[in-house]
């Protein structure tokens, strides 16, 4: 109480200041018509802009909420192309889908965390074991592929990205199902190499890469398109450098797709190598 005397009494020629300029400035509006008009003015353009303000601020948070929703319904959906046809992107006769068998399983997530810069990049989602997420699950954003996911904690995950020398995803080219293995040579972070397809395949510049199962990406899911193929002399194999669709510095927003035929899955390659 001693301290709270103390503040008044240093500060008492400021309080009689502002208590004597706030009945000026009273008097003047109560006895003076256009100070008043000006006055009420410049204090409805005042309180308005303070409104529109915190309104903005209100529909900042709101529309986060509504991203979230338009997220998780995105995914939703997704998932129900997957599990309804198999397949993205591709003809309806390469369904390999049972119709309304559930496989694949869509958590949108955010990357909180992302690197291109060293040969072996990883990143780290917002979404962990308590959203569902799943060790070895794959991570997708809408016009490409992103990674797999490497470690899980209770609210975030480690992926590993594309862009790691130790990423191998089996892809096809969509024109004609040629299969071989996307990896990643270090360099451009936009630019892969597609391995294993053997020189009799028709292969063209401008091909569509997408996703095959083999990977426990949904099959079909684009990747991106080659710009150049080449044989070299007495080789058997093609030479194939793609372009990426989906730029990885600039993922921001992404989906976790569970496999839920994946122990199923592994449970027999397991048996098939056991001789």
């Amino acid at each position: 109480m001693q301290n709270l005397f103390a503040f008044f009494y240093r500060y008492a020629f400021v309080f009689l200041f502002l208590i004597l300029e706030f009945v000026s400035i009273r008097l003047i509006i109560r006895r003076n018509e256009s100070q008043r008009e000006i006055f009420l003015n410049s204090s409805t353009i005042f309180s308005g802009k303070l409104l529109e303000k915190v309104n903005n601020v209100k529909n900042y948070f709101g529309l986060r909420k509504v991203n979230h929703d338009l997220a998780a319904e995105n995914a939703s959906l997704k998932a129900q192309v997957y599990n309804l046809t198999g397949t993205v992107n591709t003809r309806i006769d390469s369904v390999n889908d049972t119709i309304g068998q559930q496989r694949f399983l869509l958590i949108p997530a955010q990357i909180v965390n992302n690197s291109i810069e060293f040969r072996n990049n990883m990143m780290t989602i917002n979404k962990g074991a308590l959203d569902g997420i799943k060790k070895y699950s794959t991570v997708i954003e809408s016009n490409g592929i992103v990674g797999f996911v490497k470690n899980v904690g209770q609210r975030y995950s480690s992926v590993i990205s594309i862009l790691n020398s130790n990423a191998r995803v089996s892809v096809m080219i969509k024109r004609n199902h040629n299969i071989g293995n996307m990896v990643w040579d270090g360099h451009s972070p936009i630019l892969v190499s597609i391995e294993a397809i053997p020189k009799h395949a028709d292969i063209k510049v401008g091909d569509t890469i997408v996703t095959t199962e083999f990977s426990h990406f949904p099959r079909g899911h684009v990747v991106g398109e080659i710009i150049s193929a080449t044989i070299e002399p007495g080789g058997n194999f093609y030479e194939i450098e793609a372009r990426l669709f989906n730029d990885i510095a600039r993922t921001d927003k992404v989906y976790v797709v569970s496999d839920l035929h994946r122990s199923e899955l592994d449970s027999l390659e397991l048996l098939n190598s056991i001789k």
